[in-house]
């Protein structure tokens, strides 16, 4: 009985750890960035890096993966605020980097009950962007964070076809 205290709260410790292993939060100027390991963050780069724009911060030398992300995803969601002239007050939605399609179509079955083959979607429920890393393209990236620009910028959304055609404008428009 002595021990158990002791060995109870050294559990609790290592599963408290063990949590906070399994996802990494970035906060950016507009969103929450999560992700599972560094290597999704780093492919997050690699499909964000735009010359055209300015975004290329993965120059050897110019910070760190973590740095990178959050000046992108920052550069990237202030684009889409230009190209659709809309830029909500507040606005902040998270991010969430998965490894793979099955992922994202996971965490939506989760989410809405529904099996789709999507490689990302923005939930307007938990105000994220879900995007698998093996499927990541920038006008994906921007398709979604222009979902979630549209969804902060209206009080009532716009039908679901005005939605679906701003995103496909920004995609356009990059």
């Amino acid at each position: 009985m002595r021990y158990q205290r002791p060995l109870l709260l050294l559990l609790v410790i290592l599963g408290l750890m063990a949590g906070q292993a399994s996802a990494t939060e970035l906060k950016s100027a507009f969103a929450l960035i999560k992700y599972a390991d560094v290597k999704l963050l780093k492919t997050f780069n690699k499909k964000v890096v735009s010359s055209r724009y300015g975004l290329g911060f993965g120059a050897k030398g110019s910070g760190t993966a973590e740095e990178t992300a959050i000046k992108q995803a920052d550069m990237l969601i202030g684009r889409v605020q230009e190209i659709l002239d809309m830029r909500p007050k507040g606005l902040h939605f998270g991010i969430e980097i998965l490894a793979s399609t099955k992922e994202v179509q996971a965490v939506y079955l989760k989410e809405y009950r529904r099996k789709v083959d999507f490689i990302a979607y923005y939930s307007p429920r938990s105000e994220t962007v879900y995007l698998a890393a093996n499927r990541l393209q920038r006008a994906v990236i921007a398709h979604e964070i222009a979902h979630a620009v549209i969804d902060r910028y209206f009080d009532k959304a716009p039908p679901v076809k005005i939605h679906e055609l701003l995103a496909q404008y920004v995609e356009k428009q990059l």
